[in-house]
């Protein structure tokens, strides 16, 4: 387990997957790039991002945050710890059909919305 992992699962309440299987996964997205991460963390909560965000920091480790990774131009990969919002964070906190808004929390994924959305023409 490296040193960042350790230190992230002290800190967390959400996963922490360092393992090479685990990161494979997260080293592609819908690109032709595959570059593995550092470590793979899916937050809970907001305070998991912030937390995860300091203890990246203090490792001098970059961090990536990640929705669906369809991306098509490689922005969901890189050497840098990855922040997995889908997993624990992807609600539709309010969706308002009058003003035409929603808020959202950053794991939604555009075709989550839409079909939330799509509910009220």
């Amino acid at each position: 387990m490296s040193d960042l992992a350790a230190a992230l699962r002290r800190e967390i309440e959400g996963e922490v997957l360092d393992d090479d299987y685990s990161r494979h996964l997260f080293s592609r997205d819908a690109s032709m790039y595959a570059i593995t991460p550092r470590g793979v963390v899916a937050p809970r909560h907001a305070g998991d991002v912030v937390a995860a965000v300091r203890v990246a920091a203090e490792h001098g480790a970059a961090v990536l945050p990640r929705g669906a990774g369809t991306s098509l131009a490689g922005q969901t990969v890189g050497d840098a710890l990855v922040l997995d919002l889908s997993r624990h964070m992807s609600a539709i906190l309010d969706l308002d059909p009058e003003a035409r808004t929603a808020r959202v929390q950053p794991g939604v994924v555009q075709d989550q919305l839409n079909r939330a959305a799509g509910a009220h023409g």
